[in-house]
């Protein structure tokens, strides 16, 4: 009888885990046109002339645009870009690194001048940044674009 009490209990909470899992990278396929009108306009401003090959909802009203260069871009639920990269590792529109702080810029700028800034995150804490050069190195800012720290991506 214990046996089987374990074993049920093993088995829900499998379930359980497989069923929260599905729905947090649940992604629901939507037409350009359904997108948030917020996440047209920074798509057609920072990418313009550039084709989306897929547009979707995520969970918690996230969406994701892919677009026919390379380039993903995410947004939280209200139209806020979040994530902007390209697996590639090519170089962001220069209109997107603007999006940075003006010291994260200015820092970019001086201390990496020849390197592409391929991938943006904002996160609650400040921004992420990928660069590629002679090696691959994320910079860390505050909110305010302050120089946190770096790390040399393997």
């Amino acid at each position: 009888m214990k046996k089987k009490w374990i074993i049920t209990l093993f088995l829900a909470f499998f379930v359980c885990t497989i069923t929260i899992s599905y729905a947090d990278c649940h992604e629901k396929v939507m037409k350009w046109n359904e997108m948030p009108r917020e996440i047209q306009q920074f798509i057609n401003t920072h990418f313009t002339g550039v084709k989306v090959t897929k547009a979707c909802r995520l969970d918690k009203g996230r969406h994701k645009v892919e677009l026919t260069n390379g380039y993903e871009v995410e947004f939280d639920r209200n139209g806020v870009w979040q994530e902007i990269e390209n697996e590639l590792h090519a170089t962001l529109p220069v209109s997107v690194v603007a999006l940075l702080p003006e010291y994260a810029v200015r820092y970019i700028g001086r201390n990496y001048p020849d390197w592409t800034v391929y991938n943006i995150n904002h996160t609650s804490k400040g921004y992420e940044v990928k660069l590629r050069g002679p090696y691959l190195v994320e910079l860390y800012f505050d909110s305010s674009g302050n120089f946190i720290k770096h790390e040399v991506d393997d």
